[in-house]
C-alpha cells in the first residue's frame, strides 16, 4: 500500500463522516444520535452538500468546452493549419497548448490532425496535460 492509497484512505474515511453527518441532519442532526456517546460532527455534512452542487457548474463546464470543440477547429482550422504547416508541425499539436486532453482537446487535435493518427493521439492525449 503507498502513500497515494493511504492518503485517498483517509480522505474517504473523513468523506464518510460527512456524508453520515448531512443524512443525521435529516433527522434532528448528529448531535441527537450521537450525544449519547458524547460525541458530534455537526457541521460536516454542510461541506459534503456544498461539494455536490460544485460538481454541476464544474461538470457544465467540462461537458461544454468538450462540445465546442470541433467549432474551435472550424473556426480556427483556416489561420492554424496554414502556419503549422508551414513550420514543418502537425496542426494538431496546437490542441495542447489551447487546451487540456479532459477539456476538449484530446478532440480538438482529432479535428486538426488531418488523418495523422500518430500526431492525433500524441497531441490530445500526451502534450495537452
Amino acid at each position: 500500500m503507498g502513500i497515494n492509497e493511504i492518503i485517498m484512505y483517509i480522505m474517504m474515511f473523513f468523506m464518510l463522516i460527512a456524508a453520515v453527518d448531512r443524512i443525521l441532519s435529516q433527522f434532528g442532526g448528529s448531535a441527537r444520535f450521537l450525544g449519547k456517546f458524547g460525541k458530534s460532527i455537526e457541521g460536516s455534512g454542510g461541506q459534503f452538500e456544498e461539494g455536490f452542487m460544485a460538481m454541476g457548474a464544474l461538470g457544465l463546464a467540462m461537458v461544454g468546452m468538450t462540445a465546442l470543440a470541433p467549432v474551435l477547429a472550424h473556426v480556427l482550422g483556416p489561420v492554424i493549419i496554414p502556419v503549422y504547416e508551414m513550420l514543418g508541425a502537425n496542426p494538431s499539436m496546437f490542441a495542447g497548448t489551447l487546451l487540456a486532453c479532459d477539456m476538449g482537446g484530446f478532440f480538438l487535435a482529432k479535428e486538426l490532425a488531418g488523418g495523422d493518427v500518430a500526431a492525433w493521439l500524441y497531441s490530445g492525449l500526451i502534450l495537452g496535460r
